[in-house]
């Protein structure tokens, strides 16, 4: 290429929010609970349970209450399930860490504490019965 021809000038890349990425995480977790293809092990269903009980006080996710349970869940929750609930803890920290005006973040919130009900809740799995 010369210095006369200017390189084609590709449009930056758009990367989703902290809000955007647990919105379509929880979705997606959500609908692999439904599949069946993701059935929450006694550890995952254990912590979201004891996240559930940090905030029934007020019922707001803190980045406090999270990381205690990331903290809590230690090495094996990374590799407990294929770490999603891990995951979806991590992005649920950094949203509840995040500036952005609670308004914008409530229904991403409120989604996570919907799946997070469901997963302490327990799922059976393919073998299992209530």
């Amino acid at each position: 290429m010369s210095h006369d021809t200017a390189a084609p000038c590709a449009a930056p890349e758009r990367h989703p929010s902290a809000v955007e990425r647990l919105a379509s995480l929880t979705v997606g977790l959500g609908a692999d609970l439904d599949q069946g293809a993701w059935a929450p092990g006694p550890l995952e269903r254990t912590l979201a349970g004891r996240l559930l009980v940090a905030c029934a006080g007020d019922g707001q996710f803190t980045p406090e209450r999270v990381r205690e349970t990331l903290w809590e869940g230690s090495v094996a929750l990374a590799y407990t399930g294929g770490g999603r609930l891990a995951r979806l803890l991590a992005e649920l920290h950094e949203v509840t860490s995040h500036t952005a005006p609670y308004a914008v973040r409530r229904s991403a919130l409120s989604q996570a504490a919907h799946l997070l009900e469901r997963t302490a809740a327990g799922v059976p799995g393919p073998d299992e019965r209530y």
